[in-house]
């Protein structure tokens, strides 16, 4: 655990260090027409897109997710239900 923390560290100074010597080149992003931001450092917009890609990745992925884990909680209840009734006759279900 402490190596994980160390190396998420040195990723994350690598991320500040790039972010930090790379605020020169500016640009100017138009959201909506007549929403525009302007200097707004490259390195920014850059890991901004990242962050939000790696974001709706993960929320479009989350219904796959629930559904595989739904799934194992029901083979797991099957072949438990199927191993007490192998064991001793009918499987009485308590609360």
């Amino acid at each position: 655990m402490f190596i994980r923390l160390i190396l998420w560290i040195i990723i994350i100074l690598f991320i500040v260090f790039f972010a930090i010597f790379n605020v020169e080149p500016k640009v100017n992003i138009h959201l909506f027409p007549g929403i525009t931001l302007e200097n707004i450092p490259l390195a920014l917009v850059i890991f901004i897109s990242f962050i939000l890609g790696l974001l709706s990745g993960i929320i479009l992925s989350l219904g796959q997710i629930i559904k595989y884990q739904l799934e194992i909680r029901k083979a797991k209840k099957k072949s438990h239900i199927e191993q007490k009734q192998i064991e001793g006759g009918e499987y009485e279900d308590k609360p």
